[in-house]
């Protein structure tokens, strides 16, 4: 009686024992058999993120700004806002291509000085409200990272090219910028650092520092003869000088985009 009790004992040992089942042994767990190539397969897999989610971003950001111009025969204030959204992908760890599109708009007040035949001086008030879009390709290289890896100090390059739509709301524009205006053009390229923080996998929010940017910008002005009807252009650029913009600042002489704030978010699929 008692070997067959041991028989028994060692018979059930071998049935619940990993080490006795073997990876082709049968394993009976609360009466249902199942084999270990059953169990491997109950295990769950990641699934691997598809190629595009990886490299592929989209984001927004807001340019917003006061500005204050003061010159030899006029000056400027007023406000302006633009909304511009971003599509990109990531080449490599540090190098970001990506296309920047979007609108603004601006509200200024503008003084103009003018000189009389008896050397006297006189001036004139004008409203103008001005909207605008632009599309702008860019590449940005990371610099530097800080703070295991949450922030970025990054290099941008861009270019871009945009049109301008002014509408004169109050004021007389005769001998003004604005007398026969009927639209600019603008074009450009720029070269300035970038700030990102990352709050998580797909959250990354960037600050511009358009202040420090060296570059080229170009208008060309389209204007019409309020007598005869005739079109004609006007070209002007303007060397973008880290130098130059800082003198500006200590001057408390602000041009258009030089007092405000451009940021924006990064965000992944």
């Amino acid at each position: 009686m008692a070997a067959v009790m041991l028989v028994s004992l060692t018979a059930k040992a071998q049935q619940t024992d990993p080490i006795a089942i073997g990876l082709g042994g049968v394993a009976t767990v609360v009466g249902e058999t199942k084999t270990m190539e059953d169990s491997v397969a109950e295990v769950e897999v990641p699934k691997e993120v598809p190629l595009w989610k990886q490299k592929l971003y989209y984001g927004y950001n807001f340019d917003i700004y006061f500005h204050h111009d003061s010159k030899t025969n006029k000056k400027e204030n007023g406000w302006s806002i633009a909304v511009t959204p971003e599509i990109g992908w990531r080449l490599k760890e540090r190098i970001y291509l990506g296309m920047r599109f979007g609108g603004s708009f601006q509200d200024s007040y503008t003084t103009y000085n003018y000189m009389r035949l008896d050397s006297t001086t006189y001036s004139e008030d004008i409203r103008v409200m001005k909207g605008s879009w632009e599309v702008a390709p860019y590449m940005r290289y990371r610099l530097k990272t800080l703070f295991n890896d949450k922030v970025g100090i990054w290099m941008e390059a861009h270019l871009y090219a945009g049109m301008e739509f002014p509408r004169v709301k109050e004021g007389n524009t005769m001998g003004s910028d604005y007398d026969g205006l009927r639209h600019s053009v603008t074009y450009g390229c720029q070269l300035s650092p970038v700030i990102t923080y990352q709050f998580n996998r797909k959250s990354t929010f960037q600050i511009f520092f358009s202040i420090m940017s060296f570059g080229y910008s170009g208008t060309t002005r389209f204007y019409e003869d309020k007598e005869t009807g005739a079109r004609h252009q006007e070209y002007s650029n303007d060397l973008i000088i880290f130098s130059g913009k800082l003198k500006n600042l200590l001057a408390s002489q602000f041009t258009p985009g030089m007092y405000g704030l451009k940021f924006g978010v990064q965000k992944s699929f």
